[in-house]
C-alpha cells in the first residue's frame, strides 16, 4: 500500500469512517495545523490521545482521516469546523512533533469484505443495532426513529461503533481490528451486553416515576 504523510490531531475522542466531528479550535499550533489543511487537501488524520503519563507517542497508530467540510472564524481568531471521518489508517511513523504532529501513515481498509459469512453477521447484527438504539433513546427520553440497519455491512459496522456508548479505549479496540466478519461479531456481542444494561437502567427509571407519582399522590391527597 503506498504511503502518504497526513497532520495528525491527538483527541480524547475515536473518529470512524462516516461519523461527523465538530470541532473547536483554539490552540496555536492546531489552528496553523488546519490552516496548512485548507490550503492542500483539506484533511488530517484523528487519532485517540493518549495518557500524557505514557512514554509513547501522543496517539494510537490506527486512526481515521478527516475532511474539513466547513470553517467558522472567530471574532476571537479561534475556528469552529466541521468534519467528517474517511477511511481507516496506520501510522508507519511519527515523523514530527512540533508545530503540530504529522505521522506516515498507510491505508487500513476493512479485510474479508465478501465473506459468505457476511449474510448472516449483517442479518444478526442489524437486530441487535435497531435495538439498541430504541432502548438507548427511552432511557435517554429522547425518540430515535429506526426501522431498519444500513444493508451493506462496512456501513452498518461503522453506524454501530459510532452508536455504542462505550469508553474510547473499547472504541479503539473497535476501530483496530482488520476483518470486517470479525467487526461485526465482536460489535454484535457488545451490544447484547450494553442492552442488558439499557434494559436494567430502564426498568429502574420507570420504577422511580411510579415512586415519584405515588408520592405526589399521597401528598395532594394530604
Amino acid at each position: 500500500m503506498e504511503s502518504l504523510d497526513l497532520p495528525l490531531f491527538p483527541l480524547n475522542t475515536v473518529l470512524f469512517p462516516g461519523m461527523a466531528l465538530p470541532l473547536h479550535i483554539f490552540e496555536g499550533r492546531y489552528l496553523q495545523m488546519i490552516d496548512d489543511c485548507l490550503n492542500k487537501t483539506r484533511q488530517f488524520g484523528v487519532v485517540l490521545a493518549r495518557p500524557e503519563r505514557e512514554a509513547l507517542p501522543e496517539g494510537y497508530s490506527i486512526g481515521t482521516s478527516a475532511l474539513i467540510t466547513h470553517v467558522e472564524r472567530l471574532k476571537d481568531g479561534h475556528l469552529d469546523i466541521f468534519t467528517a471521518g474517511l477511511e481507516r489508517f496506520r501510522v508507519l511513523d511519527w515523523i514530527r512533533t512540533e508545530p503540530y504532529a504529522v505521522g506516515r501513515i498507510e491505508p487500513f481498509p476493512l479485510e474479508d469484505t465478501q465473506a459468505k459469512e457476511l449474510v448472516g453477521l449483517v442479518r444478526a447484527a442489524s437486530g441487535y443495532f435497531v435495538r439498541y438504539l430504541r432502548l438507548a433513546g427511552d432511557v435517554l427520553g429522547t425518540v430515535i426513529r429506526v426501522d431498519h440497519a444500513p444493508e451493506d455491512a462496512s456501513t452498518l459496522a461503522y453506524m454501530m461503533a459510532i452508536a455504542l456508548q462505550i469508553s474510547n479505549e473499547e472504541k479503539q479496540g473497535l476501530l483496530g481490528i482488520a476483518s470486517l466478519p470479525l467487526l461485526l461479531w465482536k460489535e454484535a456481542t457488545i451490544m447484547s451486553r450494553e442492552e442488558v444494561l439499557l434494559a436494567r437502567m430502564k426498568t429502574a427509571q420507570e420504577e422511580q416515576a411510579v415512586y415519584i407519582r405515588g408520592i405526589r399522590d399521597w401528598l395532594s391527597l394530604n
